[in-house]
């Protein structure tokens, strides 16, 4: 068949976190159809023709409830699209009912949901999501340039055991807990075992690029657990009301929070899935030290990883591996050469299957292929589209590093004063920060 031109908008702030980045390349790349990777907030400016393309794809960079990326007037002009439209999407657990609506009146016609299968209609509720074509995706692929990186040996890697992971909310429930839980425990473990360690949970000591490639590359084994939920907040409501809790008290241990707001519904509903993370680990033969887990049916444990129990009982044996290249070195191989260098798992092999449904469902949609000025229109588009993001996104980035500042200021209070007196100093900025942050967004990039 001929090739379909198709659009993907996408939010193009977004692009400077590399998941995102090779998620959005993918398509432009490997794609056997033309891709038009476009900024939303561009495209809207521009007043984009889109129903001059075949398919129309919708991001998971986009949040369709929010105005700040999906305009309403833009709105319309999707909803007019008479192609069918492909909606990815991620953080499945976050306003359930808003997003449904926005699907809904977008006129979404197949969702790539990253959720376990068996819960995914546990989600999506609504009666007309039974004519919604449902693709199973995960949060990301193998970024195959990483199997053929050049990466230090096992021996020679510096950091035994390396870890980032943000606080997440209370609100997304106990199993989200896992990912700081993981890191505060066994940093605090290893110093008991001599290890080498460069273990944080704060979101000021986050890496990204090309340096967080380098550092899981310098590490001889790696932290995780599942990305997920167990709190569905359907309404959103829970949301604003945990975090506001949690400004105003934030040492608030996470069982209150449970007690007070998560209504009973705690692990009802469990999203538990694979991080892109475990894919770069496996590619830069790293040894992947986690909590057990189903990993989306990708990974095994003591074939891929080694599992560290939850309370961390077995300790002493996980070391053993870490400390013995002899132990850690066939699992390290079995996860490259079965995981990392598996096509089952790469992005071609994503892309290729993204190709089938759009044909599939174009072919369904009895839309008329697209002109031949289509493809100059779209390639114009891109390029305007870019120009008018560039501003939007100069302010974002200012906000984050904004944000970025007042976390390493808190680590160079823990580093240079004892705890009794930096951490009410701590707790006094986080109070004024709590008003501030969203303040800074605001007035840098514009209302959620």
């Amino acid at each position: 068949m001929n090739r379909l031109q198709i659009i993907l908008l996408y939010d193009s702030a977004a692009m400077l976190t590399g998941t995102i980045r090779d998620h959005v390349n993918a398509f432009e790349t490997m794609s056997r159809h033309q891709v038009h990777a476009i900024d939303a907030n561009g495209a809207a400016d521009e007043r984009a023709r889109l129903d001059l393309a075949d398919v129309l794809v919708l991001h998971y960079s986009l949040v369709i409830s929010s105005t700040r990326y999906i305009k309403p007037e833009f709105a319309k002009t999707i909803t007019a699209f008479s192609g069918p439209k492909i909606l990815f999407i991620q953080d499945e657990y976050r306003w359930v009912d808003r997003t449904s609506d926005a699907a809904r009146n977008l006129g979404v016609s197949v969702i790539y949901t990253v959720v376990n299968e068996e819960v995914v209609r546990k989600i999506y509720r609504a009666p007309w999501f039974n004519n919604v074509r449902f693709e199973q995706t995960l949060t990301g692929y193998v970024p195959e340039a990483l199997c053929a990186r050049v990466v230090p040996s096992y021996q020679d890697r510096p950091i035994d055991v390396s870890y980032r992971a943000r606080s997440l909310p209370g609100w997304l429930g106990d199993f989200a807990q896992e990912k700081q839980r993981i890191g505060v425990r066994f940093a605090r473990d290893a110093q008991h075992h001599g290890l080498n360690c460069d273990i944080e949970t704060s979101e000021g000591a986050r890496i990204y690029g090309d340096d967080w490639i380098r550092f899981v590359a310098n590490s001889k084994a790696v932290l995780g657990s599942e990305s997920g939920a167990s709190f569905i907040d359907f309404s959103g409501e829970v949301q604003k009301q945990v975090e506001a809790f949690e400004r105003a008290h934030p040492d608030t241990p996470f069982e209150e929070v449970q007690r007070r707001f998560l209504e009973g519904r705690d692990r009802d509903i469990v999203i538990n899935v694979i991080s892109p993370r475990c894919f770069e680990a496996a590619a830069l033969r790293t040894l992947l030290v986690l909590y057990p887990g189903t990993y989306s049916n990708v990974l095994e444990p003591n074939r891929h990883y080694v599992p560290l129990a939850r309370d961390h009982s077995n300790m002493g044996e996980v070391v053993d591996y870490i400390r013995d290249p002899n132990r850690a070195g066939p699992i390290i191989d079995r996860a490259f050469q079965e995981v990392a260098s598996a096509p089952r798992w790469t992005f071609s092999s994503f892309i290729k299957g993204f190709d089938q449904v759009a044909e599939d469902e174009h072919a369904r949609s009895g839309k008329a292929p697209a002109g031949r000025e289509t493809a100059d229109y779209l390639s114009n588009l891109r390029a305007r589209a870019a120009r008018r993001a560039r501003p939007r996104n100069f302010k974002l980035r200012l906000a984050n590093q904004v944000l970025k500042a007042t976390f390493a200021a808190e680590r160079g209070l823990l580093k240079a004063l004892p705890l009794p007196v930096a951490k009410p100093l701590i707790e006094a900025g986080r109070a004024v920060g709590g008003g501030i942050k969203p303040l800074v967004r605001r007035l840098l990039v514009g209302s959620p």
